[in-house]
């Protein structure tokens, strides 16, 4: 369990989902809040105490990490005739050469779906950094090819909609240690290219996956 401590927001206190973190922090002018793995660390940031480092959760995919991985993610926006848009996403985890993780989807909320495959891709970055930080990894380095992915997330773009503001709200209060390189799309690169391939195979319709998939 994760625990979300506010100490400048609407109502200050510990909440152990992010929705209801969220809600207290969301458009709030200068917001102060932070996950925890434990209550009492959460109360000692609530106190006004230095933010305590997270402790971290041991599992047989991270035990051998050095705690610093490499996150490919990438988006797709389909859309065919009159059917209605199709959203993919995906990511690639790496420590080093060896994979720990890869994840792919295709849902988008529905407040998002105007963002196309921006709003695909800020969806693989929340679930990657989500599931490294619930494995206890809180260094990360994400590749990724749309700039406003870190941009938001580092001030140096405004947030214009509720949907980045969230965004950018989600990765923040993981507390994780962020780099953030930007690649050039369809280059090429190995990594780049399968998390592009998987989100694109994210967003295909049911019918369609299940068809490329049959061999006879």
């Amino acid at each position: 369990m994760k625990f979300y401590a506010v100490r400048n927001g609407r109502k200050p206190g510990i909440y152990t989902t992010w929705p209801a973190c969220e809600a207290q922090v969301r458009e709030f002018p200068r917001a102060r809040y932070k996950s925890f793995s434990t209550r009492e660390d959460a109360k000692a940031f609530l106190a006004g105490g230095a933010s305590p480092a997270a402790t971290p959760v041991a599992s047989t995919a991270t035990r051998q990490t050095t705690n610093a991985v490499h996150i490919w993610v990438d988006g797709a926006w389909l859309q065919q005739g009159e059917e209605p848009p199709r959203f993919g996403w995906a990511y690639v985890i790496l420590n080093g050469e060896q994979e720990l993780h890869r994840g792919k989807g295709h849902a988008v909320p529905a407040d998002a779906q105007q963002h196309r495959n921006v709003a695909a891709e800020i969806q693989a970055v929340v679930h990657a950094l989500t599931w490294c930080r619930n494995h206890g990894i809180t260094t990360a380095t994400i590749y990724f090819d749309y700039q406003g992915l870190a941009s938001w997330v580092q001030g140096a773009w405004k947030t214009r909609t509720p949907f980045t503001q969230s965004y950018v709200a989600q990765v923040r209060a993981l507390g994780m240690q962020l780099t953030w390189k930007k690649v050039r799309a369809h280059s090429g690169e190995k990594y780049n290219e399968l998390v592009d391939h998987l989100a694109k195979e994210a967003a295909r319709p049911v019918r369609h996956r299940q068809r490329t998939t049959v061999r006879h």
